[in-house]
């Protein structure tokens, strides 16, 4: 009998396995190798897509002037010489006044007063009358100085003649006082306009003015630039000065959104290669082929990996795992903000929840290489991501309790946090506020990495028909409506599915299998019987046996159905793929012995194929191992209840004999099913067999160990004496 999928995704993913059993059906090497192939085909081609419509994103062509359209911000760490800045210090230094070298003219001061004296002549003749009489008194004055105003002129012609001759000192003061300095060309106005500055303030305001006026159009410049000597000055000055060295942290804002592109803007941007696409098709061919790489990694470790890795629910699986993160981080890891924070690791938890520990460790690596080399060839990003993903993987393996995803939590926060410390460490730029900033970044990504473990490994549990360890916690539990019916409904084989569940789980872990799962796959294992549980032997305790009245045929297919009852109330349940599997092959094709002798003696002619357990035969070693157990401890109870395993061997001791015997059973089981061939199809070997039949032998010797009957009550309340241990019969515990 095959399984059939019990929902439409376990559906859609056997389809899969029924295109590669198409193309390859009796090839089970060759199937391995397509389903491989075709795995690295859509991976790399996947990624490659991906690569491609993204590839070039992130250039900007800017130039100054513009308004930023969106902010950039830098992508690493750095410190380089900031020709922009460089050049406007340089300007600075060029252009300092102190740089000029001035040339003095002595001439200047002495033709100035000169020509000072000879108007303050011309006036004082006019105030006199010495002059001629041609026009008025306002205008003679005015003639005499070039640019004193009429107000001015007209003040001095009527001033008395001391005030006069105060006018006249204070002027003759005030030029000779502003020549005494060194007045360039282009300082000649300012000169003019701050003499006013420099009047006494023992004259009256309107004498002060009237100084002040009649010296400022004899102040003049009395020094040249030697344009040689300055030259050469502004040169050495700028020359002098040391080229400016500019830091840009990681993530800091080069330019916002909506601010304008300044010269040193534009100079980072280029630094940077954010200004034009700093991407070309050589660079995309190269990163391309270290997906392909990388990919190439993971296909060896799956074809010589694990058993069964490369089959199509598996494969699939890893392949959901290791592209989903990728193509995100493709998006996201560029942001520095996120690069720390970004829950690579729950990658790997997931993997270690639903697969394994080695094959979690493996992918993890796997994805840290491709996040490395998709976020631009970065090793922390590889480094940070590969031992996060480790620490919780480790911590999360085989999780029993809702706990143990908190721990995971702590494990991938202090692995991030100190890993990106020490990376900033390399760079040198690690101070209280970015060790902070980085601690937060880390418990970020603890607390982001469990909780998406969390909220998916149930759904992908179900999607990919693997069972967890919560829920097989959870599917043990008494109260759960198959196993409270089976206690209720037919309380003999649900005691058979306890003892043969603790000889399965013992066995189990030592030969490597997974414990829980064999425990709670053997509860259900005969849920089937409660369908009929009379018809059991285990259930008719102080009952006829309803096959004394029946022919063998009917007798076996009852048996039979069990199997097939089993699996439809396991499905109608929404149990486990894998709890179905197990219920489907724990009998494997083995022949119902009983009722084939009982057909063959009444002299008929009998057809073995009907008297035969449906299958398929155990495919997993857990399958394996519950079989022997179910088949071992049905054995021994039988010879137990029929006092065949009581029976001394001569050896001089009745415990002795009880324990050859109860080995003898053991053995006699194990080698009739692998005689049938039973264990064909499972990946127990001889040494692992050898070690489930000690472990059998250990567990069964105690739970059929000797007791002595204890005496009977007398009703007087005395009771007798107890006979001795050779004596007493021996209460075997069931």
């Amino acid at each position: 009998m095959t399984s059939v999928p019990s929902s439409h995704s376990e559906r859609r993913i056997d389809r899969v396995n029924w295109l590669v059993r198409s193309i390859a059906p009796s090839n089970p090497a060759l199937r391995q190798v397509l389903s491989l192939a075709l795995f690295a085909l859509v991976t790399v081609g996947v990624l490659s897509a991906v690569l491609y419509l993204t590839w070039s994103s992130d250039a900007s062509v800017l130039q100054v002037g513009d308004i930023a359209d969106r902010t950039i911000k830098a992508p690493k760490t750095a410190t380089f010489v900031s020709d922009t800045l460089t050049q406007q210090r340089r300007q600075v230094a060029y252009d300092d006044a102190r740089n000029v070298v001035l040339t003095p003219d002595p001439t200047v001061a002495t033709t100035q007063l000169n020509a000072l004296q000879q108007a303050l002549i011309a006036i004082d003749a006019a105030r006199s009358g010495a002059t001629p009489t041609s026009g008025s008194l306002v205008d003679r004055i005015r003639g005499a100085v070039e640019g004193l105003s009429a107000d001015d002129a007209a003040s001095i012609a009527v001033l008395p003649p001391d005030s006069w001759n105060r006018v006249e000192a204070e002027a003759q003061r005030l030029l000779d006082t502003a020549l005494t300095d060194q007045i360039r060309p282009e300082d000649v106005a300012g000169v003019r306009e701050r003499l006013s500055d420099r009047a006494s303030m023992l004259l009256s305001p309107t004498e002060q003015n009237l100084a002040v006026g009649l010296a400022r159009p004899f102040v003049a410049a009395n020094v040249a630039v030697d344009a040689t000597k300055t030259k050469a000055a502004r040169d050495a000055a700028a020359a002098a000065v040391a080229p400016v060295m500019v830091t840009v942290q990681q993530g800091q804002v080069i330019v916002r959104d909506g601010d304008p592109v300044t010269k040193d803007v534009l100079e980072k941007l280029d630094y940077f290669q954010l200004l034009q696409p700093s991407q070309n098709w050589e660079q995309f061919a190269g990163t391309v082929g270290l997906l392909v790489f990388v990919t190439l990694a993971l296909i060896a470790y799956l074809y010589k990996g694990p058993h069964g890795l490369w089959q199509s629910r598996q494969l699939l699986l890893i392949g959901v795992v290791v592209l989903v993160p990728v193509i995100a981080g493709r998006f996201l890891l560029p942001s520095s903000e996120l690069r720390y924070i970004f829950p690579t690791a729950a990658a790997a938890m997931l993997l270690a929840i639903l697969l394994d520990f080695q094959v979690a460790a493996v992918v993890g690596g796997i994805v840290a290489l491709y996040l490395g080399v998709i976020a631009g060839t970065s090793f922390d990003i590889t480094f940070v991501a590969f031992v996060s993903s480790l620490a919780g993987a480790a911590i999360i393996w085989r999780a029993e309790r809702v706990m143990t995803f908190v721990w995971a939590a702590v494990a991938v926060a202090l692995t991030t946090t100190t890993g990106a410390i020490l990376f900033t460490m390399l760079g040198g730029n690690i101070d209280l506020a970015t060790a902070s900033t980085l601690l937060a970044s880390g418990a970020l990504n603890g607390v982001l990495s469990a909780s998406l473990t969390f909220l998916s490994f149930s759904l992908f549990g179900r999607l990919f028909g693997i069972t967890t360890h919560l829920q097989l916690l959870e599917l043990a539990h008494p109260n759960q409506p198959l196993l409270y019916r089976l206690a209720r409904e037919a309380p003999g084989t649900y005691h058979h599915s306890i003892v043969v569940s603790n000889l399965a789980e013992s066995a189990v872990e030592v030969v490597g299998g997974d414990p829980l799962f064999a425990r709670v796959a053997v509860l259900y294992h005969d849920v089937g019987k409660v369908l009929r549980p009379s018809f059991f032997v285990e259930n008719q305790a102080n009952r006829a046996n309803v096959h004394d009245a029946l022919d063998p045929r009917t007798s076996a297919r009852i048996i039979q159905e069990h199997v097939l009852d089993g699996v439809r109330l396991a499905r109608k349940a929404r149990l486990p793929r894998s709890i179905v599997d197990v219920i489907e092959q724990h009998h494997g094709t083995t022949l119902i012995r009983y009722f084939y002798n009982q057909a063959v003696n009444s002299g008929e002619e009998v057809d073995e194929a009907e008297f035969r357990y449906p299958g398929p035969k155990p495919k997993t070693k857990e399958a394996g191992v519950i079989m022997l157990a179910d088949s071992v401890e049905a054995a021994v109870r039988s010879a137990a209840q029929s006092g065949k395993l009581y029976d001394d061997t001569g050896n001089g001791s009745e415990g002795r004999g009880r324990s050859a015997r109860l080995t003898d059973i053991v053995d006699n089981v194990i080698r009739e099913r692998l005689s049938e061939g039973q264990l064909d199809q499972c990946d127990l070997t001889l040494k692992h067999i050898d070690e489930v039949r000690q472990t059998f032998v250990a567990i069964l010797e105690g739970i059929y160990h000797p007791r002595i009957e204890y005496p009977e009550l007398r009703s007087s309340g005395t009771t007798q004496t107890a006979p001795s241990p050779r004596a007493a019969a021996v209460e075997v515990s069931s």
